[in-house]
């Protein structure tokens, strides 16, 4: 029998938000080794405000937040990074000024060199960044973009990784090929992935279950079965 994988990351009552308003209220997740777990909900039930305050660029004010036992609600961003976080912005957030190999090299930075096996999956996984990798970032497609902005962190080899909106503003094409590759990612690597998701396809392409959010909490969690349950994901994600 197949022994049950540890906890990476778990929260327990996380209060967080913006100007002392709580966004997050009393959220609780839990997130095993290897799993690719999708949070899903209308916009504007706090989504966004989880993954930033998960990699710490939102502050908790109440409750912890637990990655491979250690608490680390009250470290900044830049030390969970170290740990093995890596946390893929909404909006890709690329160098637009410098080149793909550059940005590759600022995602390298925590590890001070290109780990060469990390370059060579990379580069396996989105074959478009070798192509391109002379080019400046700003001169790329939405898609391409997404998929630097992947790379720059997979770059790190982190066990954790935070996907805020990966399809957002990417034609279906890229959103295949970008789930694809991270299901393939964490089948070869382990990888635990986080992803903060509104297209359908995506989610049921790449999560094995989810949790659903409204109002800054987790009122449901889905198996992979429901996801194929058009109506009722249909209903969670309405807007």
């Amino acid at each position: 029998m197949k022994s049950r994988k540890e906890v990476i990351l778990s929260t327990l009552g996380l209060r967080a938000g913006y100007g002392g308003k709580p966004v997050l209220q009393s959220l609780e997740i839990e997130v095993r080794e290897g799993e690719i777990v999708a949070v899903i909900g209308r916009n504007g039930v706090g989504k966004s405000t989880l993954m930033k305050s998960l990699i710490g660029l939102v502050p908790a004010m109440s409750g912890s937040i637990v990655y491979r036992g250690e608490a680390v609600e009250l470290l900044p961003s830049h030390k969970r990074a170290r740990l093995g976080m890596g946390y893929v912005p909404q909006g890709r957030d690329v160098f637009p000024r410098l080149t793909v190999a550059e940005n590759i090299v600022v995602g390298a930075a925590i590890k001070g060199e290109i780990p060469r096996a990390s370059k060579k999956r990379i580069l396996d996984a989105f074959p478009i960044l070798a192509e391109r990798w002379s080019q400046r970032a700003g001169t790329l497609s939405g898609g391409q973009q997404q998929q630097l902005a992947i790379g720059r962190v997979l770059i790190s080899d982190p066990n954790l990784i935070l996907l805020d909106e990966p399809s957002e503003g990417i034609q279906p094409n890229i959103v295949q090929d970008i789930a694809r590759n991270m299901v393939e990612l964490n089948r070869a690597t382990g990888v635990t992935i986080i992803l903060v998701e509104q297209n359908l396809d995506m989610i049921r392409a790449m999560a094995q279950r989810c949790y659903v959010m409204d109002k800054g909490r987790i009122v449901a969690s889905l198996d992979h079965a429901a996801l194929d349950n058009q109506a009722e994901m249909r209903r969670h994600l309405a807007v």
